[in-house]
């Protein structure tokens, strides 16, 4: 498996290539845990290559991550099948990173093990798991939320329009009039009431944007903005997910610079840019926006749910910029 001197034929040529292009390590073992060879990413190790060969990993390595890989070993030697060893390890260059080893029997007393650094891919699954999580919690949370305004709003007036139609009943014969104003005020109670729901629901996914579009859906969300927004959004429609995830970057962006950012102005930009929907909302405001707080990291969860990602730079010395990424398939 290392390197040898004098290439004897082109099967060894091959083969030492092979080995030189293997993006992993590759070490070869002893049922006693003694290192053998090493190949690949030698820089996985946890020491150098020349002092790794014929030392023995129950002394070279940690005790628990020694019994992880050798476990393996005496698994694979015993069922003559493969079996994995996962751990944790500080490398020769000082690094602590995650690995798996894949061990298969190469002889009666001696294995391969192929051993892939997992760090970046276990951080991506933790913040996959992380926003998963928040979606569930986000979800919770907003449904809760719309019980309580419908009850304390909508509902509440209904209830009373309910009251106000029975007053009606029981005056209609005996006092017209009063009832003719009973149910005045049971208009305005309803009136209330839809708009009241009219809100909920415009929150929860604009018609707008549904009926006409992101750009449409847009121009009324600047047209609501307490500062002046200059926009230039793409034309054309898009995949309805797409656009919905586009629109509530745009919305939490501008609510953040209404509530905090102490802006003067605004400016929203949504183009194409390959295969990706590219949305940019910045703002003169004070800057120092916290991409964790809620809102930011609810907006990401979002996006990154899609495929996308989302870049937030708010220096402390003034404006905010959010850049979302979002693919179109």
């Amino acid at each position: 498996m290392r390197p040898v001197d004098g290439v004897s034929s082109s099967a060894d040529a091959r083969l030492q290539a092979l080995l030189d292009a293997i993006p992993d390590l590759m070490l070869r073992l002893r049922a006693d845990g003694t290192y053998l060879d090493c190949a690949g990413d030698v820089s996985l190790l946890v020491t150098s290559a020349d002092e790794l060969v014929g030392a023995n990993a129950w002394e070279l390595l940690p005790a628990e991550v020694a019994g992880e890989l050798m476990g393996a070993v005496t698994r694979a030697l015993e069922c003559g099948t493969r079996q994995r060893a996962v751990y944790r390890l500080t490398t020769v260059g000082g690094e602590l990173r995650d690995f798996e080893a894949r061990v298969v029997p190469s002889g009666d007393d001696e294995v391969v093990a192929i051993v892939r650094d997992v760090t970046e891919l276990n951080r991506v699954v933790r913040q996959l798991r992380d926003s998963r999580r928040r979606i569930v919690e986000a979800t919770y949370d907003e449904r809760h939320r719309l019980e309580r305004n419908l009850h304390d709003g909508a509902q509440q007036r209904l209830v009373a329009l309910f009251h106000h139609l029975h007053l009606v009943d029981r005056s209609l014969e005996d006092d017209p009039a009063h009832a003719r104003s009973l149910l005045h005020t049971g208009q305005g109670e309803l009136a209330a009431a839809l708009e009241e729901i009219r809100e909920l629901v415009r929150g929860l996914h604009p018609s707008l944007l549904t009926r006409r579009g992101l750009r449409t859906a847009l121009v009324a969300l600047a047209g609501r903005a307490p500062m002046p927004i200059e926009l230039v959004v793409l034309e054309e429609r898009l995949a309805p997910e797409v656009e919905a995830a586009a629109y509530y970057v745009v919305a939490e962006a501008l609510t953040n610079t209404a509530k905090h950012a102490g802006a003067s102005r605004a400016a929203v930009a949504v183009t194409l840019l390959g295969d990706r929907l590219v949305v940019d909302v910045a703002d003169d405001g004070c800057g120092g926006a916290d991409p964790g707080g809620s809102g930011l990291r609810g907006l990401a969860d979002r996006v990154e749910a899609f495929g996308g990602s989302v870049v937030v730079e708010s220096p402390a010395d003034g404006g905010t910029r959010v850049h979302a990424e979002i693919p179109l398939d």
